[in-house]
């Protein structure tokens, strides 16, 4: 099946307790690779994102999706598996102090998820790869506020 990876890292003036606090916040996942809208998130005793749900829509269509955890390593990277009925994939979200602020790297590994999805990827590829770099830097210029 056809696999791509994409890497996009941006700065924010907020610290790394802070950006990695709202990682644990479901709706910080929304707009970060293809997600539009976050729902039925898992959220555990200690706070802990643990699961969500998501809608993303591409080419006028809604296509629902989940997340499971992937890794996670406390301070420094949150990484889900994403699928949907056309995509499966990892996003990772690691973090890294940078001077005051933060480093933010947000990779996404994304491959087709059939037959039919396959023949689609190179325009779904394109899509996810153009809109990375913008909804990154969104984010992290909102963490900052």
């Amino acid at each position: 099946m056809p696999f791509q990876t994409f890497t996009h890292q941006a700065m924010t003036e907020a610290g790394l307790g802070e950006v990695w606090a709202a990682l644990d916040r479901p709706e910080t996942w929304e707009g970060i690779g293809g997600v539009d809208r976050v729902f039925d998130a898992e959220v555990d005793s200690q706070g802990r994102l643990r699961g969500f749900s998501f809608d993303t829509v591409a080419a006028g269509k809604k296509y629902v999706g989940t997340a499971t955890p992937h890794e996670r390593i406390e301070g420094e990277k949150m990484a889900w598996q994403v699928q949907n009925s056309e995509v499966l994939g990892v996003t990772t979200v690691s973090l890294a102090p940078a001077g005051g602020g933060t480093a933010i790297t947000v990779t996404l590994e994304v491959r087709s998820a059939g037959l039919l999805s396959s023949m689609f990827f190179p325009v779904i590829a394109t899509a996810i790869g153009n809109g990375l770099p913008k909804s990154v830097e969104e984010f992290a210029v909102g963490l900052a506020r």
